[in-house]
């Protein structure tokens, strides 16, 4: 358990950190399971922004007028999503 629960994972959202999130179970660097668990995260994960991308509850930012909108990137470790975002 030691090496589960000895770990945070902060979250970045608009510059500032949330909460630290401090996992009790999970799978660690070097689990066999691990590389499995992490596509089927990330197929879950584009699945759903691609669902609200559709609905148009979402947009992905662009880098020139003439460029597809970037919603998200996939690394091996990170992900990063970049919204357009609006006020009211």
């Amino acid at each position: 358990m030691l090496c589960v629960t000895s770990i945070s994972y902060f979250v970045c959202l608009n510059g500032a950190k949330v909460r630290p999130i401090q996992p009790g179970r999970g799978l660690r660097q070097g689990d066999p399971f691990l590389s499995y668990m992490f596509i089927l995260c990330n197929e879950s994960s584009f699945a759903l922004i691609r669902r609200v991308e559709e609905n148009r509850d979402i947009h992905g930012g662009k880098v020139c007028r003439t460029t597809p909108s970037i919603s998200h990137l996939y690394f091996v470790d990170d992900s990063f999503m970049f919204l357009r975002v609006t006020t009211h």
